[in-house]
């Protein structure tokens, strides 16, 4: 809908001036004292990764104050301190000052009063007025402030028991199937505060009859996980400034597209179990739009973008070409490093020796294995999973006693059951695995497909195999990986699922066939990341780096 009018504010150079004086409350319930309302996971940590991520976006403002009430600190998010704190920061707030109040945890539908009611750590179910704190009651303490410039953040979507959904994501909502969903009943109030006041802005996490869902590969609810994001910078415009009109948008696009990369990866998955004759389907996620309640559009200025960028490293690859240097293959760590955010090690040549390759690929299944390097002030802010990505590309052959090799062009054999047993031990990671197989040299016309069988792991973060051979044109395979990653929007990245169905796509008419692995249900593989760089054409690889890599004999190291 329309905005029936514009604010207009000056929040950017009063906030900026300290003229002034940014109030943020942030409340997160994981524990109820009533066991009629069952516990939360995350919660708490969404208040500390927010505050987190606030604390960098508005660094820029000198008058700040941060109120926070959550399981683990001083202040618990009981209803009286929670009152107490609001009380103080709408009495004292001036027409000049902004206030930012966020809330995660239970929300209640009152029975008779039919009141959406915000539920606190000593909230009652059968007193929930008088122990809660109704929405209403909420808007119109904030209608008796003097501050013009006010954002509601609400992540409270419970309704129902989806105990059903096993793959991996919870809802915010186990009360029971009885107790009605207050997103229609807060979604009216909020209606009602926003048309008296343009300077009035609501989010909430999802919309009528939704839920609100969490995740253990975010470590966070999915709404305050994004909202967290943007705070840190992907909100920002270009000229680094984050409003809450960006803010929305932003949290908006990636929690759909979020839940749609991984209901796409479940279809996979379940489309390999209906192939195995497998009928025990994965569910797929239900939609979560999160919506904003506003009527006036004005300088809603939230932060900055932080200077300070985050280093993201937990996304490593060792490509291995048992040939000679290639184009195509340059080409590709070229796209995996610069698009893909891995720190790639390449090896090729004849003088590949087997220990190295193993000392290699031991290396990095070890890396997978260690705890990532994260900074006292990133606890909260994301809970990072490593990636590994492993290509191979050589000729395969197989023993009667049921034995196979990547064979490499000076003969060094790379046994399948070593490598099995080394993916076996990456038991915290994503793994993508690449088999690009110049030619088969075996009787045994499956052989790749046992291949992708015995290199099955089962690792709870999942795990991508893909493997094709050609044996009238070897280089097909990688022409048509090389395609499918250049064409890739940056906005949207390239999961795993719809890599296998471009690639898929793409070699069919060629007569090519793909076999494929997906599993993991818990967290999206990510083949290109969203927003790692724009790709708008792969660049061509120069002769001197050619001729670098030539001289290194054959190793280049990118680590």
């Amino acid at each position: 809908m329309a905005p029936i009018g514009v604010g207009s504010s000056n929040s950017t150079k009063i906030l900026k001036s300290g003229e002034g004086k940014l109030w943020i409350l942030l409340v997160g319930v994981n524990e109820y004292e009533d066991k009629g309302l069952p516990s939360l996971r995350y919660p708490s940590v969404d208040c500390q990764g927010l505050g987190e991520a606030l604390a960098k976006a508005t660094q820029g403002f000198p008058n700040k104050e941060v109120i926070i009430h959550h399981d683990f600190a001083t202040q618990l998010p009981t209803l009286e301190s929670i009152r107490q704190s609001l009380e103080r920061i709408v009495s004292q707030a001036q027409s000049q000052d902004s206030m930012l109040l966020y809330f995660s945890g239970h929300g209640m539908l009152e029975e008779n009063s039919q009141q959406a009611v915000l539920c606190f750590r000593d909230t009652r179910k059968d007193d929930l007025l008088g122990s809660g704190l109704a929405l209403q009651e909420l808007l119109q303490m904030l209608g008796n402030s003097s501050s013009h410039q006010q954002m509601l953040c609400l992540d409270t979507c419970h309704s129902g028991d989806m105990n059903l959904l096993k793959a991996g994501g919870n809802a915010r909502d186990a009360v029971n199937l009885e107790t009605a969903n207050p997103t229609l009943q807060m979604m009216d109030v909020l209606r009602q505060r926003a048309s008296k006041s343009k300077g009035f802005c609501a989010l909430l996490s999802c919309d009528r009859g939704q839920k609100s869902w969490e995740f253990p590969e975010l470590g966070h609810g999915v709404f305050t996980y994004f909202l967290m994001q943007g705070l840190l910078g992907e909100a920002a415009d270009q000229y680094g400034v984050i409003e809450a009109d960006g803010l929305y948008k932003y949290v908006y696009r990636q929690t759909l597209l979020y839940i749609d990369k991984l209901n796409e990866q479940l279809r996979l998955v379940n489309q390999q179990k209906r192939d195995r004759g497998d009928r025990k389907f994965y569910p797929e996620y239900p939609r979560q739009t999160p919506k904003r309640i506003v009527e006036g559009v004005g300088e809603l200025v939230i932060g900055f973008k932080s200077v300070q960028a985050v280093s993201n490293q937990v996304r490593r690859g060792l490509i291995i070409d048992g040939f000679t240097k290639n184009e195509n293959t340059v080409q590709l760590v070229d796209i995996f490093s610069k698009y893909g955010g891995f720190q790639i090690e390449y090896s090729y040549g004849i003088n590949c020796s087997l220990a190295e390759i193993k000392a290699d690929i031991q290396k990095l299944i070890s890396w997978s294995e260690e705890p990532i390097n994260q900074s006292q002030t990133q606890l909260f802010v994301r809970k990072q999973t490593p990636t590994l990505l492993l290509y191979l590309r050589g000729y395969f052959e197989d023993a009667e006693d049921g034995e196979s090799w990547l064979v490499l062009s000076n003969g060094v054999r790379l046994s399948r059951s070593w490598l099995r047993q080394e993916l076996r031990r990456a038991t915290k990671a994503k793994q993508i695995i690449i088999l690009d197989c110049l030619y088969v040299k075996s009787l045994n016309v499956n052989l790749l497909q046992e291949w992708i069988e015995d290199l099955q792991c089962n690792t709870e973060f999942g795990q991508c195999m893909i493997a094709a051979a050609n044996v009238e044109e070897p280089e097909a395979f990688l022409k048509i990986i090389l395609k499918t990653l250049s064409v890739v929007d940056s906005q949207v990245g390239l999961s795993s699922a719809r890599w296998i169905a471009d690639l898929q796509k793409q070699l069919s008419p060629q007569g090519i066939k793909l076999y494929t692995w997906l599993s993991g249900t818990q967290a999206i593989i990510d083949i290109l990341p969203r927003n790692i760089s724009i790709i708008n054409s792969i660049p061509s690889v120069s002769p001197q780096l050619n001729e670098k890599k030539q001289k290194q004999n054959r190793k280049s190291h990118l680590w």
